[in-house]
């Protein structure tokens, strides 16, 4: 029997990736789950050996977590002086990544950029394709130009955003470009909402820009699915529990979603990630579902913490299909 490959399964912000300080609990678990739903699954799967890295931290916040219990075959410890240069070492020694990350500033990008120059297997979309998945903006004028429903959307400064919003009218919901989850994403119900929702915003990004979005009133959902190459196969269409809000709060999800209108949404995700060349792996395409359509919200290249529920119910075995 070939000795199995390695394969580094790679958190940011378990490997890493917050800064010095306090873990914010609800990112914190969030990250937690996802690596550990993974390398679970790798090692169930037994065909590779996985390699992964953890910040104490994490160990000293959660009683029994260590590097130790953590399902990976080798668990490298890592803090936030060192994680880029670990991430480097650890791409030396194995023959693929699987990388999990925000697409923030670019992180997520930047790190699939480093897996190909290292010459190995990335288990994830190219780094452009990442990176124009990321961008809110450019997403929406993909969804746009293909004629594919989805919200109407602008861009402004900080500045102009009132004036623009002469243009829209109201409730509208701002966000930041790029982002994870629900980090900076406002609903504005009126005027009285902007210095609330403009600071929140602030908080959450490095852009001096941020997006406009008519606000669609319905079910938040997501679909799953994995792509590869111009072909895509939808896993399931998930429940999204979010209350709008400044900012919207997430409350987790329901997988699987069972709604009516479930193959025309799986079909709508799927036509979307076919829009971007080099999308590959897991996706997560959020989506509102209202009484007359589906609308498209955005694109997420990468793990999304519906697989944690997803993993469950799935008849074949996750790692296997990534």
């Amino acid at each position: 029997m070939p000795v199995p490959s390695n394969v580094l399964v790679y958190e940011y912000f378990t490997g890493g990736g917050f800064p010095k300080g306090d873990l914010p609990a609800d990112l914190a678990a969030e990250a937690l789950g996802m690596l550990w739903a993974l390398v679970a699954d790798f090692h169930s799967w037994g065909a590779v050996r996985t390699i992964s890295a953890l910040d104490p931290r994490f160990e000293e916040r959660i009683p029994g977590l260590n590097r130790m219990t953590l399902p990976a075959d080798e668990v490298v410890r890592v803090t936030p002086d060192e994680h880029e240069e670990v991430f480097l070492s650890l791409l030396n020694r194995c023959d693929a990544a699987l990388v999990i990350a925000p697409e923030t500033d670019g992180i997520l990008s930047g790190l699939s950029a480093q897996v190909e120059s290292a010459g190995i297997s990335l288990l994830g979309s190219s780094p452009l394709a990442t990176a124009l998945a990321g961008d809110k903006d450019a997403c929406s004028r993909i969804f746009c130009g293909a004629n594919l429903p989805a919200p109407e959307t602008r861009i402004s400064g900080f500045e102009s955003v009132q004036s623009v919003v002469k243009e829209t009218g109201f409730p509208l919901v701002l966000k930041p470009l790029d982002g994870i989850g629900s980090e900076g994403v406002c609903l504005v119900a009126g005027p009285a909402d902007f210095p609330e929702a403009l600071a929140k915003i602030r908080q959450a990004t490095s852009h001096d820009r941020i997006l406009l979005q008519s606000y669609v009133s319905g079910v938040h959902a997501s679909v799953s699915l994995v792509a590869a190459e111009g072909r895509c196969l939808p896993l399931s269409l998930n429940r999204q529990l979010i209350k709008p809000g400044i900012p919207f709060k997430s409350r987790g999800s329901v997988v699987p979603f069972s709604h009516r209108k479930a193959g025309y949404a799986m079909d709508l995700a799927c036509s979307a990630v076919n829009q971007i060349p080099g999308i590959r792996g897991y996706v997560g395409v959020d989506i509102v579902i209202t009484d007359d359509s589906i609308q498209l919200i955005e694109i997420n290249p990468r793990l999304t913490t519906s697989y944690i529920g997803l993993r469950q119910v799935m008849r074949v075995h996750p790692a296997g299909l990534l």
